[in-house]
């Protein structure tokens, strides 16, 4: 007995060693030539800062002082190459030899289960072959008048909380969440969510409010670098995610039960039955709860975002919000109807509506880590050198800043990146040259890019158009005054504070009044 606790341990310090070695190697030997601002810890490197702080307050105002392309430390000063360059970054997205690293997989499963959001090669192609089809143009067209239902249901919501009154101040958030959740299940699922009762409001509370980069989960999120399987462990985290994949896990389970409702559609079900039926294995039933996990989460929670902050910023933006109100109000003096789904989604015949959806899609940030050596080629030369390509190891975590980073940056966007101006869209001389590096559909890099860009992108598009142009007709919309700012909470999920009354909770209040 004492041999064989003698060769565990033996084997166990011989690990240890092996893992030391290879810290020692990674910290030493990778990105030495690449800028960046010193470590605030050793342990957790650059995390838990970039987890406290609100947007716009430390990735591009790194970049300013270090470049497009430069480095962070993450946990155990583990280098992290940070491309902010729009051709890295589109070279990056687009190739095969990049994937999620294995610890941002592990926590996508604990939320989801083993779905499309964490599969990668194969799996992730046979997955995404079978979920095209209900994301098509066509597909979403034939379910768009859900859309439209939900909004003016949205508009009557609006019109209760006023009660006749010239003005309100209210959240908008709750209720433009509820209607993307509903948007995706009416139109994917055939289930009303809406039309139940019990854990829906309770479900999108912990929906809004994930946790926080607290100290446990910043501890836990480093060491889980180095050994993945620690993500399992007990932590603030991990309770959310059981808990979001439990409730979502129960409606999950009477969509796949097969209830109806009229006037809805079931795109992803009827999708996962053709793969059924087609010469290839069948779907099992884990794996199909997990996608429908996956597509109510993601589907609903990032479109709410979206619309809620874009109705925010037009509260801000007066002049801007009058302008889009008089293209709608246009086209019903004209064609005698509100604009239906095929003019929404046209651009020649609403540009300015889709030149201020462009300028609100800025929104995400994307991790990735390369599984091979490789050169990423650059627009813009590291600081301080000519060098216009980066060397990367297998190994190396990469992570692309979309809304503090290629979104942001002046040298990609001009002098008014900071400005809120859907003119750049449409003005002749709007987009500087350096933009089209963006390779991305649309220049924005919102929604990805290459293959495994964002499946629900049309969804996601009419759903938005719709909702703010249904509101925009029928609200004028006004700036409370109060200063918001934005944080990451529960990964890549943005979320807006009342600053000084960060307590309170998520919250987006916005001034309403009727036209």
């Amino acid at each position: 007995m004492p041999s064989v606790t003698l060769l565990f341990l033996s084997l166990a310090a011989a690990a240890l060693v092996a893992v030391l070695i290879r810290w020692y190697f990674t910290i030493t030997s990778r990105l030495v030539d690449i800028p960046g601002p010193p470590s605030p810890s050793y342990m957790i490197g650059h995390l838990g800062e970039l987890e406290r702080a609100p947007m716009g307050t430390k990735m591009n105002v790194w970049a300013k002082r270090y470049g497009q392309t430069y480095k962070l430390r993450g946990p155990f000063l583990e280098p992290w190459l940070i491309l902010g360059d729009p051709r890295g970054a589109s070279y990056v997205l687009q190739g095969k030899n990049y994937v999620r690293p294995e610890s941002d997989r592990l926590i996508l499963e604990i939320f989801f289960g083993r779905g499309l959001f964490c599969a990668e090669g194969e799996e992730y192609r046979k997955m995404r072959k079978s979920l095209n089809p209900a994301f098509t143009f066509q597909s979403i067209q034939e379910v768009s008048h859900v859309f439209f239902d939900l909004a003016y249901n949205l508009k009557r919501q609006w019109e209760e909380i006023l009660d006749g009154q010239k003005t309100a101040v209210f959240d908008i958030g709750p209720n433009i969440h509820m209607l993307s959740l509903d948007a995706i299940s009416m139109t994917m699922f055939m289930h009303n969510l809406g039309a139940g009762e019990g854990t829906i409001p309770k479900l999108l509370h912990d929906m809004t409010n994930s946790p926080t980069g607290d100290t446990l989960t910043s501890l836990l999120e480093a060491f889980a670098s180095i050994f993945p399987q620690l993500l399992y462990l007990p932590s603030p985290l991990k309770t959310y995610g059981n808990k979001l994949r439990t409730e979502f896990g129960k409606i999950a389970e009477e969509v796949w039960s097969g209830k109806e409702g009229a006037g809805m559609h079931a795109k992803v079900l009827d999708a996962l039955a053709k793969q059924e039926g087609a010469d290839v294995s069948p779907i099992s039933k884990d794996e199909a709860i997990a996608q429908i996990i996956g597509i109510m989460f993601a589907g609903s929670e990032t479109t709410a975002n979206v619309i809620a902050e874009c109705l925010y910023e037009l509260s801000r933006q007066r002049p801007i919000q009058d302008k889009l109100r008089q293209e709608i109000n246009s086209f019903q003096v004209q064609h005698g109807h509100f604009p239906r789904f095929e003019h929404l989604m046209t651009p020649t015949v609403f540009p300015y509506l889709d030149a201020v959806i462009r300028e609100c899609l800025r929104t995400k940030a994307v991790l990735r880590e390369a599984v091979e050596d490789d050169i990423i080629p650059l627009q813009f030369p590291v600081m301080g050198t000519n060098q216009k390509e980066i060397h990367v190891k297998a190994g190396q975590v990469i992570q692309i800043p979309i809304r503090d980073g290629v979104n942001a940056d002046e040298a990609i966007w001009g002098s008014d990146v900071a400005d809120f101006r859907p003119e750049r869209w449409i003005d002749d001389s709007g987009l500087p040259p350096s933009v089209e590096f963006i390779r991305a559909q649309g220049h924005v890099l919102t929604f990805g890019d290459g293959p495994k860009a964002c499946l629900g992108r049309t969804l996601a598009i009419a759903e938005i158009k719709i909702v703010i142009s249904v509101l925009i007709s029928h609200f004028q919309l006004e700036d409370e005054g109060l200063l918001l700012d934005f944080y990451h909470l529960g990964g890549n999920t943005i979320k807006p504070l009342i600053r000084g009354r960060e307590a309170e909770g998520v919250k987006l209040p916005v001034r309403v009044g009727p036209l």
